[in-house]
């Protein structure tokens, strides 16, 4: 009866204080969510989007080979960079 007991209430502090945890990482998580914060997230990742595109786009120009579309025909020619 005892050991039960010693699990049950052990159980229900357990409850109490997830409870309490989750109530307080929900509450810093709403108050992180203000609109502004949001704006900034959304920026930042637009700006992180640009750079890479740029990156791709310098890279691309690097390569040895270029691509020239003449009429209906591609051809594909060497740098001479």
């Amino acid at each position: 009866m005892m050991k039960r007991l010693f699990w049950f209430v052990l159980g229900a502090f357990a409850g109490v204080f997830g409870v309490r945890y989750a109530k307080n990482k929900a509450r810093v998580a709403a108050e992180q969510l203000t609109p502004g914060q949001i704006a900034a997230d959304v920026l930042e990742g637009a700006v992180k989007l640009a750079q890479q595109g740029m990156e791709i786009v310098r890279n691309l120009r690097k390569d040895e080979e270029v691509i020239h579309f003449e009429s209906e025909s591609v051809t594909v020619t060497q740098n001479q960079n």
